[in-house]
Order: structure tokens, then sequence, then C-alpha cells
């Protein structure tokens, strides 16, 4: 167990919010939704807890305001699995492990995973969906 809020915090994604993101259960699937919304790396699943955990910048918790999505700041505790650990049984890393504070999730990038709704999912996977201060606005047609 890792304290978070010292060298990273963690928006904690209810796997099956993640998995209607993706329209998929499919470890692939869901890679691709990450990938769509801009990370690509920095991302633990719990699947026993049926959690996803998109690892952002220390002080995001102070800032946080996503309804259903808790950023788990100072005073956490999260399972960080070990780098090599990529695939079940257990907490493994979706994405690559960061290396540095350069390579945790970009907060706007995390964003765009919590704001979607159905109709903003098949926009955002046409390219199609613009957003502004972190919340979803007119689609761009």
């Amino acid at each position: 167990m890792i304290r978070t809020g010292i060298h990273f915090e963690a928006v904690r994604l209810p796997a099956d919010r993640v998995h209607g993101f993706a329209s998929s259960t499919d470890r692939e699937a869901v890679e691709r939704a990450f990938h769509r919304a801009g990370i690509d790396s920095a991302v633990i699943v719990d699947p026993a807890r049926r959690w996803y955990y998109a690892l952002v910048a220390p002080g995001t918790s102070a800032t946080w305001e996503e309804p259903g999505f808790e950023c788990l700041g100072p005073d956490h505790y999260l399972g960080v699995p070990a780098t090599h650990r990529a695939d079940p049984p257990g907490t493994h890393w979706l994405l690559t492990p960061p290396g540095g504070e350069e390579d945790l999730c970009a907060l706007d990038d995390v964003r765009k995973l919590t704001t979607m709704t159905e109709y903003g999912r098949t926009r955002w996977a046409a390219g199609t969906y613009a957003r502004s201060a972190g919340r979803p606005v007119t689609a761009v047609e």
C-alpha cells in the first residue's frame, strides 16, 4: 500500500462506468477508451473491487468535483502493483506504470471519461465532442 497525496493521487473509476464508456469489458476495448481520452499510462485495475484508478498529480483532490468519482488524496492508501504486474489475477497495471510525474494522467483527460453520457460517448468516439472547463458542452457539427 502506498499513501496517496505525496507522489500522486488517484481518481477511482467504477468498472461498470468505464466498461460503459468502452462499450465492452474486453481489455483491448477498455484500453482504447482510455487512449481516446488521451490517457496512455498510469492506470491500475483492481478486478476484485471492480475499480480502475487513474493516477494524477498530487493536489488534484483539492479541486476535484466530479460526482460519482472520488479522488484519493492525502491520507488515503492505494494498493499499487509491482511495475511488472500487467496481467490478472489480482490488481495489475492496465496501462504502463508512470516513470515520473510527467507520466501521470492529465486531469482534463480523466474528466473526459467522467463526464461522458451515452450521447456524449457516441459523439466522443466519432471525434465530435467539444469540452470546456472539464464539462461537456455542445457537440461540434
